[in-house]
């Protein structure tokens, strides 16, 4: 538990233990019981159990040249399913074991609780309910995860070690692949889908837009470990991930780095309520406008068009038309959680004269993925917890540590641009979306730790 209730900073060393969570420094089990889940080494190893199942998967290097590699019922998901859910188990021990469990009803918000209960409604109601309906638990199970892995650290500096210790293994595996694995971890021009992207390093993900998107949240607990733990190690780790992500040439993430890690620096500044929103919620309100309204207002397509090398978006604008269709055909319960695309539905009834987004994978909007997955109250419910909240938190935080909340606001603010491009909101096994959350209940805490001293 990371925890400064009362406690001193010493700046000069670094050891700045902080509190993310609800004061449980004195959890009320058994001595015995407790201290055996209670070792560092344990939290050493559940942490970075977590952070490797996440990133590295039981399937690393995957090979896109297969030609069933678009089948998402192959390869792997028996056994990540069985890996994911006995991890799930050793963290929810740990949580009972350790007298953490307090922390669920901290992060369990009104906003949380309204946005899957409605998820609920509409798996239920879904032509794919059972789909539908164990989607929606394995997206609660992330939720579970990423609350319980702020739990692991015992202070910031432990928290700040062992995010640097994970991040590094992972790039180190990447690095790996495209010197010796290439064929693995670089996109080939035999690869069964997208031969256009040959060349751009991918590591050990599937595709480069998740190895810069890692990459950039990498580049975030370098600077945060450069501040905290060790500047060697966090320095480091800021430049291997800079060089492999400028190699993945994924644009989003390169292009808007420096907004990145500028914005929230700036956002802190104001100690205004509508500056400091303003300031945070300026860019992705801009991205939102030039993406989904390129394809809904023709005056602003006219001015994507004569701005931009590429007003498709490397043609997402048909996947956003076509999923903007489908909301307003469900406005109201959308079609199930996660329920949607890759249906049968959509794949076996294309054709050559339909559009080619029924065979895309997602949205590729955040905003819109939820939208044409629950209808538009579930997008107001996602808008009012994901954008919303950490607003609020945001401006409630009084006395918290700056590097800690400046972490989470880049890292929030990250996932929030990245949406307009991404579907990331509620993306099952996408690290980019655990480690978002992750940033929204850790805002969530800090606030609340400090609000019942």
């Amino acid at each position: 538990m990371i925890n400064h209730e009362g406690e001193g900073r010493d700046l000069n060393r670094g050891l700045r233990p902080t509190t993310i969570g609800p004061h449980v420094a004195n959890p009320p089990v058994a001595a015995a019981s407790a201290g055996r889940w209670d070792s560092g080494s344990l939290r050493d190893t559940l942490f970075l159990v977590t952070f490797l199942l996440l990133w590295l998967t039981v399937t690393p290097f995957v090979d896109l040249g297969r030609s069933d590699v678009l089948d998402v019922n192959t390869g792997g998901s028996l056994a990540t399913m069985v890996a994911s859910l006995g991890l799930t188990a050793a963290l929810a021990m740990f949580l009972v074991q350790t007298g953490s469990l307090q922390a669920l009803r901290g992060v369990a918000s009104p906003a949380l609780i309204v946005t899957l209960v409605w998820f609920a409604i509409s798996a239920v109601l879904s032509d794919n309910a059972d789909l539908a309906i164990r989607r929606l638990v394995l997206a609660v199970i992330t939720l579970f995860q990423a609350c319980a892995f702020l739990m692991l650290p015992r202070d910031l500096r432990h928290f700040a070690r062992l995010l640097t210790i994970g991040a590094l293994i992972v790039v180190a595996f990447c690095y790996f692949g495209v010197l010796f694995l290439p064929h693995l971890s670089i996109h080939q021009a035999t690869d069964f889908a997208e031969p256009g992207l040959a060349g751009d390093w991918r590591g050990t993900f599937r595709h480069k837009n998740d190895a810069g998107g890692d990459m950039a949240i990498f580049i975030f607990i370098g600077l945060f470990a450069a501040r905290l733990w060790n500047p060697v190690a966090g320095w480091s780790l800021v430049l291997l991930s800079a060089v492999f992500l400028f190699f993945s040439h994924s644009k989003s993430p390169t292009n808007l780095l420096p907004a990145f890690l500028l914005i929230p620096v700036l956002a802190l500044r104001f100690r205004s309520v509508w500056m400091r929103s303003g300031v945070l919620l300026a860019l992705p309100v801009f991205l939102c406008v030039i993406t989904i309204g390129s394809v809904t207002v023709p005056a602003i397509r006219s001015v994507v068009s004569s701005i931009l090398s590429d007003p498709t978006f490397t043609g997402r604008d048909g996947i956003w038309s076509f999923a903007l269709e489908n909301t307003v055909a469900r406005p109201l319960f959308g079609h199930g959680f996660q329920a949607f695309w890759g249906t049968s539905a959509l794949v076996y009834n294309w054709s050559s004269i339909e559009t080619w987004a029924m065979r895309a994978s997602d949205a590729h909007n955040g905003f819109l993925n939820v939208s044409v997955m629950t209808g538009w109250v579930g997008l107001f419910a996602t808008l009012c917890w994901v954008v919303l909240q950490p607003l609020s938190d945001l401006v409630r935080a009084r006395d918290v540590d700056a590097d800690l909340q400046l972490f989470f606001m880049r890292v929030w603010f990250f996932g929030l641009c990245l949406s307009s491009f991404e579907s990331l909101l509620f993306a099952v096994g996408r690290t980019q979306w655990f480690m978002m959350t992750v940033a929204i209940f850790g805002l969530r805490l800090q606030t609340l730790s400090r609000l019942k001293r």
